[in-house]
């Protein structure tokens, strides 16, 4: 049998075809393979990355709410310079006579001798025990001149004021510290007045003595000046100091007076003492409307408002209140010399019934509302 021409020309070509399928099954054979291979190696592979934490703003922890302002005590001297308070617990001492028994204060003061008029002294003490350059001399005089003071132009609590004594150039005078004023008299803190340490009124002019003006440390910020005014009635001479102790908790209170039983008398203010009514006597003569007046037990700690109905115990012009002082029969004699129960202050019946106080106790008392200055 003869193979037709036609076939035998395109058989190369059938041949080639053949070989290239051949190859190319073979070709993907292997790829195939090599692909399974490859992925029972187990290669290791990296980590992802960790997730990504946005963070807000840190917590706020809350703030612990401030602490209260400590109290400050409120007594009528809080505003006065260091030296003034000092000098009002030096109030009641009294020289040994002839200007003795000073050492302590000419030693403070580093000033003036033993026999030395002592008021420049007494001054300079209070002053260079508080920490302020004094003048160092023992003339009333000095504080004028010295360059460590500065004249102001009016007075302060606790400035220094000076007077003249015999005549304006004398070179004599005497010097303490303001505390207050009216028309015709400076109620002074100092030395040597009456030969002791107190608060006195001193006329501001007289034929032999008068004022000269106010001094304050240059090296204290300067206060604001304005007269202090005394209300009417107030003590010219102030001997007892304010006790530490009974320093008042509260503005206008007056702590641990003992207070007496009253009554079967006729009063001050006219008419006869209720011992039913609740009402007190207190050492001064108000004028015009009379403040009531809040009286607390000590030991009971029960209260009563009450009229003020008399006038006394004991002295009739001491309101000790106005001075921060103690009142003056605690010194155990009162004004005219008579030995005293120590009592500043007198409840009728009823208002020592309503505290619980059995003729005699200790009270604290206080203005229900201001008294009027008059």
């Amino acid at each position: 049998m003869s193979i037709p021409a036609e076939f035998m020309t395109a058989l190369p070509w059938l041949v080639l075809i053949l070989v290239f399928l051949g190859m190319a099954c073979l070709q993907w054979r292997v790829i195939n393979a090599l692909d399974q291979a490859l992925s029972r190696l187990s290669l290791p592979t990296a980590p992802p990355p960790p997730p990504v934490i946005v963070q807000g703003p840190p917590p706020v922890t809350p703030s612990p709410p401030p602490a209260p302002p400590a109290p400050k005590s409120t007594g009528p001297f809080d505003a006065a310079p260091p030296w003034f308070q000092k000098a009002l617990h030096e109030i009641g001492f009294h020289e040994t006579g002839n200007n003795q028994g000073i050492d302590r204060y000419i030693a403070l003061g580093h000033c003036g001798a033993l026999g030395d008029p002592w008021c420049a002294i007494f001054a300079n003490a209070m002053l260079e025990s508080s920490g302020i350059a004094g003048t160092r001399s023992a003339s009333s005089q000095s504080f004028r001149s010295n360059p460590n003071f500065v004249q102001l132009q009016g007075p302060a609590l606790g400035a220094i004021v000076v007077f003249w004594r015999g005549t304006q150039d004398s070179g004599l005078g005497h010097v303490g510290f303001y505390r207050g004023e009216n028309a015709n008299s400076v109620w002074t803190l100092g030395g040597n007045e009456n030969d002791m340490v107190q608060i006195e009124a001193l006329a501001k002019s007289s034929s032999t003595f008068g004022l000269i003006g106010y001094w304050w440390p240059k090296s204290v910020p300067l206060p604001t000046t304005g007269a202090v005014m005394m209300p009417t009635g107030s003590p010219t001479s102030v001997t007892v100091a304010p006790s530490a102790s009974a320093a008042p908790a509260r503005q206008g209170v007056q702590t641990d007076i003992v207070a007496t039983y009253f009554g079967g008398q006729q009063s001050a203010y006219g008419g006869a003492i209720d011992d039913s009514a609740l009402g007190v006597a207190l050492p001064f003569h108000f004028q015009g409307d009379r403040p009531r007046v809040r009286v607390t037990g000590k030991r009971s700690g029960l209260s009563v408002d009450c009229d003020i109905v008399d006038v006394g115990p004991w002295n009739t012009n001491d309101p000790y209140w106005q001075t921060g002082a103690r009142p003056q029969a605690e010194t155990g004699t009162d004004t005219r010399g008579r030995h005293t129960n120590l009592a500043g202050i007198d409840l009728t019946l009823a208002a020592s019934q309503a505290i619980q106080i059995d003729g005699k106790g200790l009270v604290d008392w206080e203005f229900v509302q201001s008294p009027k200055v008059t």
